[in-house]
């Protein structure tokens, strides 16, 4: 467990691990059908405590897969900044693990999806960024 002195949210073998705020609809739901060993935690105001930082993080233990998760009202390049920083805090611990991202966002303006700020990060995070509008659900 990366995380040390972290409680994690969630069951060690737990089948479903959801990520969501009190009072806002978006909400991220992981299907964790082969039954691994993961952790969650919930970084904003616990782990990271300052700075630029993302909602909760989600890690496979056993594939080695860390999930950033940003739950968010509609500002995708805020959004995404948050998630880089969460994850260069946490790079050394998390050191051997493969980054995902992703945005679950309240709503998206289509000009904002396709600027060139937020297209920046589509193509850094190719194939390991998810963004929707509303909630994500998947399997881990």
């Amino acid at each position: 467990m990366p995380l040390n002195g972290f409680d994690s949210l969630c069951g060690k073998r737990a089948s479903q691990i959801v990520s969501k705020d009190k009072g806002n609809p978006q909400y991220h739901k992981a299907n964790n059908v082969a039954k691994a060993y993961v952790t969650h935690y919930k970084i904003d105001g616990i782990v990271m405590k300052t700075g630029n930082r993302c909602d909760y993080l989600l890690l496979n233990e056993d594939s080695h897969m860390a999930y950033f998760i940003e739950l968010k009202g509609s500002d995708l390049v805020k959004a995404a900044k948050q998630l880089e920083a969460t994850e260069a805090f946490l790079r050394q611990k998390l050191s051997g693990y493969q980054a995902q991202y992703r945005i679950v966002a309240n709503k998206c303006k289509t000009q904002e999806v396709r600027s060139s700020a937020y297209r920046k990060y589509q193509i850094q995070w190719k194939g390991r960024l998810v963004q929707k509008t509303g909630f994500i659900e998947e399997k881990i």
